[in-house]
């Protein structure tokens, strides 16, 4: 791996994102929050100077070589980004009074569109913060490295492996040949349904400003809210029937939508065997939960609130409409449940995602046909089209390491002094990127009151669980580090 071109493009990242806190500093002026604007001021600066000082301690071979980025060096560029970028964007947190453990654990919550929070007191923070923390999900909903590999032309050829390293699923299907151009295509439309939701928010009540914030936190299956009991805050139905419909729109492919669009072809949708799935998980669940609460007796209101929540869970947005953690054990078994299925695969959705339970469903069954048939050729398929086995492997793999994972969190957090339906439900909410979780950490609650060293595996899971596992836990490889390189040298691992 050449240390030199993975710290190049790191820079490169992280000083344009430097420009992104213009955004917040405006909103704090206006708001005339003048403290919160000096911060994201502050953090713009330390944003644009740190990018710099990376980007020519790369030096200029390094800038020469990133249309020959690696798969390793793009998974190295991919992670070692977000987690940058997650501490310059605690740095307004920190400026606002938060300490560094809780302000990381607030950006990195934001940026993977995890919604989980350590605020006590909404009261103390400004407008200025809220839409900081809203403007952080949007841009970790379709990916960081995807806008700037929409903007940047440098990143344009190297970019596909970036691209690839920090998108979900385990397929790397695209709209367009040209990935700037891929990534740019998908960003217009993330763009465009969040601001269509924004316009009828705002004609069912919101101000424009909660509207905004609420639409950035939906499209990106994120869930911060302004308001401190989250949707249920504001008491509109009709609200929360534009966010359920939002909400399933971002736990789907925005490729498959995309194309849809592009095409005029709705049957497109109907023939995608993950949209599918998605659809029939969600209708399910929400039976089974509308029964758990309210036995065959449903209203509107009941049909509402098991469907928003489904969606929110499923999804990993994190809304609350009302606060689950009152609910029968059922009820609250059927969210957790969901807390690890996610969004589809290219969707702006958290967890492991419907893609790979389809596959590994169908290839359990297989298995099961070939105990009987054992000289059957019997192939998994998805789409019509058979699954290479190295996917199928690959799934496997990614669930393995997803489930070690949570395992490791779950005894640190309950070790730490968490109870165990906290901390079942706390690794689960963040390594899956849901937000909230039970008894503690509900939905009405918060992680400010975690053990420090609990907060920081719960960030780090938020983290591994938003790059989809392997992209982090790979680097821990010790021949990568052993055998990188400061410059272009063919004898680095990972070489395709």
């Amino acid at each position: 791996m050449r240390l030199d071109l993975v710290v190049h493009v790191c820079g490169v990242i992280v000083r344009v994102f430097g420009a992104v806190f213009l955004a917040p500093l405006a909103v704090s002026l206006v708001f005339h929050e003048y403290r919160d604007a000096t911060g994201f001021g502050v953090a713009g600066v330390v944003s644009a100077l740190l990018g710099h000082l990376m980007r020519h301690a790369g030096g200029d071979a390094a800038q020469d070589a990133i249309e020959s980025l690696r798969r390793v060096e793009g998974f190295a560029v991919v992670s070692l980004s977000w987690l940058l970028i997650a501490h310059l964007a605690g740095i307004p947190y920190v400026w606002a009074g938060l300490g560094p453990i809780d302000a990381l654990f607030e950006s990195m919550s934001g940026l993977t569109t995890t919604g989980a929070t350590v605020l006590r007191d909404f009261a103390q923070f400004g407008r200025g913060i809220f839409f900081w923390r809203a403007l952080t999900h949007w841009l970790g909903g379709m990916g960081v490295i995807a806008l700037f590999v929409a903007v940047l032309p440098r990143l344009a050829i190297g970019g596909r492996e970036l691209f690839f390293a920090e998108a979900s699923g385990p397929s790397g299907e695209k709209v367009s040949p040209q990935i700037r151009r891929t990534a740019s295509l998908l960003w217009r439309l993330y763009a465009g349904l969040t601001a269509m939701q924004t316009c009828a928010l705002w004609l069912a009540g919101f101000s424009f400003y909660d509207a905004v914030c609420h639409s950035m936190a939906t499209l990106a299956a994120g869930g911060f809210s302004p308001h401190p009991l989250s949707v249920a805050g504001y008491q509109n139905p009709a609200a929360e029937w534009i966010i359920i419909v939002f909400m399933f729109i971002a736990g789907a492919s925005f490729t498959l939508q995309y194309r849809a669009l592009a095409r005029g072809n709705a049957r497109i949708l109907g023939a995608d065997d993950e949209l599918k799935a998605y659809a029939g998980v969600i209708v399910v669940a929400t039976v089974l939960l509308a029964v758990a609460l309210a036995g065959w007796h449903w209203s509107e209101s009941v049909v509402r609130t098991a469907l928003f929540h489904v969606l929110s869970i499923i999804t990993t947005t994190g809304f609350a409409s009302v606060d689950f953690q009152l609910w029968n054990d059922q009820a609250k078994m059927i969210l957790l449940a969901l807390m690890f299925i996610g969004g589809c695969a290219g969707s702006a959705g958290g967890g492991p995602k419907v893609v790979r339970h389809v596959l590994l469903a169908r290839y359990t069954l297989q298995e099961l046909r070939r105990a009987l048939h054992p000289r059957a050729v019997l192939p998994v398929k998805l789409g019509g089209r058979v699954v290479p086995e190295s996917v199928l492997q690959g799934v496997i793999v990614f669930f393995l390491f997803y489930l070690l994972t949570y395992a490791v969190g779950v005894i640190a957090i309950v070790a730490l002094g968490a109870d165990m339906v906290t901390g079942l439900s706390a690794m689960a909410a963040a390594l899956g990127n849901v937000g909230p979780g039970f008894n503690q950490v509900g939905p009405m609650g918060h992680y400010g009151d975690m053990h420090p060293v609990s907060r920081v595996v719960l960030t780090a899971a938020m983290w591994i669980g938003r790059l989809e596992v392997l992209p982090v836990l790979v680097l821990l490889r010790p021949e990568i580090w052993r055998a990188s390189r400061w410059g272009n040298d063919s004898r680095s691992p990972g070489g395709r």
